[in-house]
């Protein structure tokens, strides 16, 4: 990563990590754990342009993908478990 901007990703990780950690509800944590898959998406997408690697975009393309499939999926399975 290159300097800035790592630090500031990681400070925005934080909270979705306290979030994700403490909770209290379901709710919380998928909201934690989507937040932080968009954060790795955007590390993945900054590599790729900052160090040249065109190859990360599509990595970061494929993963921000299947992470909103997984808060889809966590979304469906909560709401059959309240019911």
């Amino acid at each position: 990563m290159k300097g800035i901007w790592g630090a500031v990703i990681l400070l925005s990780a934080v909270a979705p990590l306290v979030r994700l950690w403490r909770g209290p509800s379901f709710w919380d944590r998928v909201a934690g754990a989507n937040s932080l898959n968009v954060r790795v998406a955007l590390v993945l997408a900054l590599e790729g342009v900052l160090g040249g690697r065109a190859v990360l975009l599509d990595v970061a393309l494929a993963y921000a993908l299947l992470g909103f499939l997984g808060a889809v999926l966590l979304a469906r399975f909560g709401e059959r478990g309240e019911r």
